[in-house]
């Protein structure tokens, strides 16, 4: 039996993914399917880069701003919903195109996620109670002691409670967890294309688009965001130039301070996709001629 077949666009920010997955369903039936963390909210559409409406309008996006920032998507949630959507693609005999520079998105759908538990609500309360009496610190001290090979970073808060809350009701460290991987799909025929990686390239590109970003309105989007009074730890909260935009809404930061940050910050992000494509050894396994 033959694999079906998913095309993946990956790669670093301002690398024009986007714009390959447009020209690829200009010749074929495709539905391009957002992989990325930060476009699935939709209180963010210039900022974050997502495609507009006029593209959408072309050809079938999904997974673009599907929800509210004021929750977290989490990796298992977008792995469902990139599943269903997969399936649909091909029912309707199109290729499925997902688009993103997430790298754990990516290799949750190639090498499947870890069975963890649902945690319950009480255990949850009992971390948050533990984490305001005791600190961040406390609780990244205890992963250590259940595993001090752990690779999250003491300063993420969202992972260190994560990590926290398993260990707390199952008395496993998470790492332990994601030993044994669980696969959403089987039999898939994944192809990767990733676009021309040149690091000044990358800098220059975004550093142009955050000046567009600018001029069509991305102060008044992070104004309006912030008049929701998000938590900070909200994934949304955390997208590059919703701080810088805040400091300069505040006056605590000029202008042109604001746009400098946002794309500098912007350029250490670049760093770190590219870091992580190096060090899980990902690359292109196909000639994107053949679609284009």
């Amino acid at each position: 039996m033959a694999k079906k077949k998913v095309l993946i666009l990956f790669g670093p920010t301002a690398s024009g993914k986007s714009n390959i997955a447009l020209k690829i369903s200009t010749n074929i039936k495709a539905t391009i399917i957002n992989a990325d963390s930060i476009q699935v909210y939709k209180n963010l559409r210039i900022l974050t880069s997502r495609p507009s409406e006029e593209d959408e309008e072309k050809v079938t996006h999904r997974l673009y701003g599907i929800m509210d920032g004021v929750k977290n998507c989490s990796v298992a949630s977008w792995l469902e919903l990139a599943k269903e959507e997969i399936q649909k693609s091909w029912s309707k005999n199109a290729l499925p195109i997902l688009v993103g520079g997430t790298g754990m998105y990516l290799k949750s759908l190639m090498e499947g996620i870890s069975d963890i538990p649902s945690i319950p609500d009480p255990i949850k309360l009992e971390t948050k109670e533990i984490l305001k009496t005791n600190g961040l610190d406390y609780l990244y001290r205890k992963l250590v002691e259940s595993n001090n090979q752990t690779l999250i970073n003491k300063k993420d808060t969202q992972r260190i409670i994560r990590a926290f809350n398993v260990l707390k009701f199952t008395g496993k460290s998470i790492e332990e967890w994601q030993k044994v991987n669980k696969k959403i799909l089987e039999d898939l025929d994944f192809e990767i294309y990733l676009p021309p990686i040149e690091r000044e390239s990358l800098y220059r590109a975004s550093e142009e688009r955050f000046d567009e970003m600018f001029e069509k309105g991305a102060v008044e989007e992070v104004r309006r965001l912030l008049k929701q009074n998000l938590d900070i730890n909200c994934s949304v909260m955390k997208a590059i130039g919703v701080r810088e935009i805040q400091q300069y809404l505040n006056k605590e930061i000029s202008k042109d301070e604001c746009v400098n940050l946002s794309k500098k910050n912007t350029r250490n992000y670049i760093k770190r996709q590219l870091t992580w494509i190096r060090g899980n050894n990902i690359s292109s396994n196909i000639d994107i001629k053949k679609y284009i």
